[in-house]
């Protein structure tokens, strides 16, 4: 694998498991909140404030369900080190100026100073990008891109 894409994938789970400490610690506090909140409180406000909590854990939870899902999808990417001569999963794309990697939806990401973009093979570009092969000129919401470079 060539080692930009190799840096790319080492700054996208750096930064997936960046976000799943941080739901870790949030999920941590929120439990601690409705055991103190359990020994503190009574009535309808004890009621509403540990629905609320409650509602607040299972957001996180569903977010770190979703980061913990984004890390496997990455380590399985990266895993893939023969290139192809079309746009798949794991592909890193050039259109124009610009370069995409098909992966997870984690948006811009800069890597030695270079600015790319790493979007989901579902996302409206993604559709479009995955099974054309370089060189191939594409319609994208009215306008005409070219494949430049595939890895």
């Amino acid at each position: 694998m060539n080692t930009f894409k190799e840096k790319i994938y080492q700054t996208a789970i750096a930064q997936v498991k960046e976000k799943i400490n941080l739901l870790k610690t949030e999920r941590k506090a929120i439990n601690d909140g409705i055991l103190e909140d359990t020994k503190s409180s009574a009535g309808d406000k004890f009621e509403t404030g540990r629905e609320t909590m409650s509602r607040d854990l299972m957001t996180v939870e569903n977010q770190l369900k979703q980061a913990n899902f984004e890390f496997d999808e990455l380590c399985r990417f990266q895993a893939i080190k023969e290139p192809s001569s079309t746009v798949q999963e794991g592909s890193l794309v050039q259109v124009g100026s610009d370069k995409y990697l098909i992966s997870i939806s984690l948006g811009q990401v800069t890597v030695d100073g270079q600015k790319l973009f790493m979007l989901s093979k579902n996302s409206p570009l993604g559709e479009i990008l995955v099974g054309h092969k370089k060189n191939d000129q594409l319609d994208f919401r009215g306008k005409s891109i070219t494949i430049t470079e595939l890895q």
